[in-house]
C-alpha cells in the first residue's frame, strides 16, 4: 500500500474574547484602588487616612460589576454557579471564583466598619433621607463611646491587612491564569502576574485621581479641591509614576526574554514590536499609556497641574485597557498550526454588554459618593447645640 500523508488544518479561534478583557481590567482597577486605601489604614501612613474610604468604596464597586463580564462571556451564563460546588485544585480559575467572593464580602464589612461611626453620628445630627438611610446602615450599632470606636479601628487594621493580599490575589490570578497555558509563547511566562498587578497599579492610581478630582469638588462637605486635596493628588501622581517605571521594566524585560527565545517566543515579539499589532502595543500601550503620563509626571511644570495630571490619569487607563486587549486576544491570534494569525471580531452584543456594564458602574459610584459619608458628613448637619433667640438675647441648649 502507498504511504498516504494526511494533512490538517486545525484550527484554533479566540476563546477569550474582549469581555475578558475588561474584566481583567475592572478587577486590576479594583485591586489598585484597595491598595491605595490601604497606606492610611493599613500601613500607616497619615496623609493616605482621607481616601481610604474612597478607595474602598471604588474597589467594592469594580467588583460588584467586573464578574457581569464573565458570566455575560458564558455561552450559558445561567450556570456560572456550578463553579462554586466543581472544585479543580489544580485550576487558577477554580481558586479564582472563591477570591471572586471573599473579597468582596471582606471589603464591604472593612468599609462598613471605616463608616460605622458617620452612620451613628448621621442619625443623630441628619434629617430626612440621609437620616434615614444611615439609621438603617448602622444595623443597630450606635454606640459612640470610646471603647467602641477603638474596636472599629481594631477591625477596620484587620480587615484592611486580609484585604491587602486578596485584592493582589484576585488580580494576579489572572495572570496565573494565562501564565499557565504553555502553547501560547506571549503567555508562559512568570512574569505574567506581576506585568499584570504593576498594570492594576497603574490603572487604579490613575482612576482614584479622576475620581478624587471629580468627587470632591462636588460632593465633599467643603465641594473643593482644598490646598491639602490638591497636594494629596500631586502626591498620588507621583506613586503613580513610579508604577509606571515599574511597569514598562517588567515589559522590557519580558519582551527582551520573548525576542531571543525560542521560535514562538520570536515570533509574538515580532507581532507586537513590527507586526499588525505595532500600533496597539508601542503606540497606545506604550506611548499614549505608559511614556506619556510619566513626563506628565516627571516634568516640573505639568506634574504640578491638575489638568496635565488629569490628563496623564486618563491615558494610563486607555493605556491599560491596550495592554489587556493586546495580551488577552492579540496572544490568541498567533498561530499554532498554520501561518495567518487568527482572526477576530468583537461580537456586537459583547460591545452593548461592555456599555452597559460601565454605565451601571458609574451610576453606583455617583449613588456611593452622593449619598454615603465618603468624605464626611455634610456640613448642612444640625449643630450639636440649638440657639434660640428670646428678645435681644441669646440661650444656648
Amino acid at each position: 500500500m502507498d504511504n498516504v500523508t494526511y494533512i490538517a488544518n486545525v484550527e484554533h479561534p479566540v476563546q477569550l474574547g474582549v469581555m475578558i478583557a475588561i474584566y481583567f481590567f475592572y478587577t486590576g482597577l479594583s485591586a489598585g484602588a484597595f491598595v491605595l486605601s490601604s497606606l492610611g489604614t493599613v500601613f500607616g501612613i497619615k496623609k493616605y487616612k482621607s481616601i481610604a474610604k474612597a478607595g474602598v468604596v471604588m474597589a467594592v464597586a469594580l467588583l460588584a460589576i467586573a464578574p457581569l463580564h464573565l458570566i455575560g462571556d458564558l455561552e450559558q451564563p445561567q450556570r456560572f454557579y456550578t463553579l462554586f460546588y466543581r472544585l479543580n485544585p489544580r485550576s487558577a480559575i477554580s481558586y479564582g471564583t472563591f477570591l471572586l467572593t471573599l473579597y468582596p464580602l471582606n471589603s464591604v464589612i472593612y468599609l462598613w466598619f471605616m463608616m460605622r461611626r458617620d452612620f451613628a453620628q448621621g442619625t443623630q445630627t441628619l434629617t430626612g433621607f440621609r437620616q434615614k438611610l444611615y439609621a438603617l446602615l448602622t444595623f443597630g450599632k450606635t454606640d459612640l463611646s470610646e471603647q467602641a470606636l477603638a474596636k472599629d479601628d481594631k477591625w477596620i487594621k484587620r480587615l484592611g491587612t486580609l484585604g491587602v493580599p486578596l485584592a493582589l490575589l484576585v488580580h494576579g490570578y489572572t495572570g496565573f491564569i494565562l501564565a499557565n497555558i504553555q502553547a501560547r509563547a506571549l503567555w508562559h511566562t512568570g512574569l505574567m502576574p506581576l506585568i499584570f498587578l504593576m498594570s492594576a497599579m497603574v490603572s487604579g492610581t490613575g482612576l482614584l485621581i479622576l475620581v478624587l478630582l471629580i468627587t470632591q469638588r462636588f460632593y465633599s462637605p467643603e465641594k473643593s479641591l482644598t490646598p491639602e486635596r490638591k497636594a494629596l493628588i500631586f502626591d498620588i501622581a507621583q506613586l503613580m509614576k513610579w508604577f509606571i517605571v515599574v511597569d514598562g521594566t517588567l515589559m522590557v524585560i519580558d519582551f527582551i526574554v520573548l525576542y531571543y527565545a525560542n521560535a514562538a517566543g520570536h515570533a509574538a515579539a515580532q507581532l507586537f514590536l513590527y507586526g499588525s499589532h505595532k500600533t496597539m502595543f508601542l503606540g497606545v500601550e506604550i506611548g499614549l499609556g505608559l511614556l506619556v503620563p510619566f513626563i506628565l509626571t516627571f516634568l516640573p511644570k505639568t506634574k504640578k497641574s491638575l489638568g496635565w495630571i488629569s490628563l496623564g490619569s486618563l491615558l494610563t487607563l486607555i493605556g491599560v485597557i491596550a495592554m489587556r486587549v493586546n495580551f488577552v486576544i492579540g496572544g490568541q491570534q498567533l498561530p499554532l498550526s498554520a501561518d495567518t494569525l487568527n482572526p477576530y471580531t468583537a461580537d456586537p452584543k459583547h460591545l452593548l454588554m461592555i456599555g452597559l456594564f460601565a454605565l451601571a458602574e458609574i451610576t453606583i459610584l455617583f449613588l456611593a459618593f452622593r449619598f454615603l459619608p465618603i468624605y464626611g458628613l455634610p456640613k448642612t448637619s444640625a449643630p450639636s447645640t440649638l440657639e434660640f433667640n428670646i428678645g435681644n438675647k441669646a440661650v444656648v441648649k
